[in-house]
């Protein structure tokens, strides 16, 4: 198992429907944890009247209550991010949420995004971990990679 970079230090933002958490890690430890919970987005709305019937703008209601969810963690994350002097960001979600959190999070944060990974936040914390930091080596690994093959090139 390689070894990550001591001058790189990692946020890791995991983030579903429901609740958002974001801890730091550099050279495989944990350093700092915090857990956001918002419980805001319907999975599902019921049909009322006629106005709601229509399938499209039931979609377009959930999707506003996700926009203002990802908003508000993305605020919280760049707090964080500022606070806990970070380099990179990793994420953990669903697969379709990668790009909607990538593109709610602010300028200079939604640059350092180096990778993903796919998770449920009901995962044991150890479990996450073990996924973040095989995603952070995948992430190394590459750079490693790609600064030999100037080299080589």
């Amino acid at each position: 198992m390689k070894t990550m970079q001591k001058h790189n230090k990692y946020l890791v933002l995991l983030v579903d429907r429901k609740r958002a958490r974001m801890f730091t890690m550099s050279n495989g430890v944990v350093e700092a944890d915090e857990e956001l919970i918002i419980n805001d987005v319907p999975q599902k709305v019921k049909h009322g009247d006629d106005t709601w019937d229509a399938q499209n703008k039931i979609f377009r209601h959930i999707e506003d209550h996700l926009h203002r969810h990802l908003t508000l963690i993305a605020q919280n994350t760049a707090s964080y991010a500022k606070k806990n002097n970070i380099n990179r960001v990793i994420i953990g979600s669903h697969k379709p949420l990668f790009s909607k959190i990538k593109k709610h999070l602010p300028y200079p944060l939604n640059k350092k995004v180096e990778g993903t990974f796919v998770t449920e936040l009901k995962a044991p914390f150890g479990e996450i971990v073990k996924r973040a930091k095989n995603c952070i080596e995948r992430v190394e690994g590459s750079e490693e990679v790609k600064r030999y093959e100037k080299y080589f090139a």
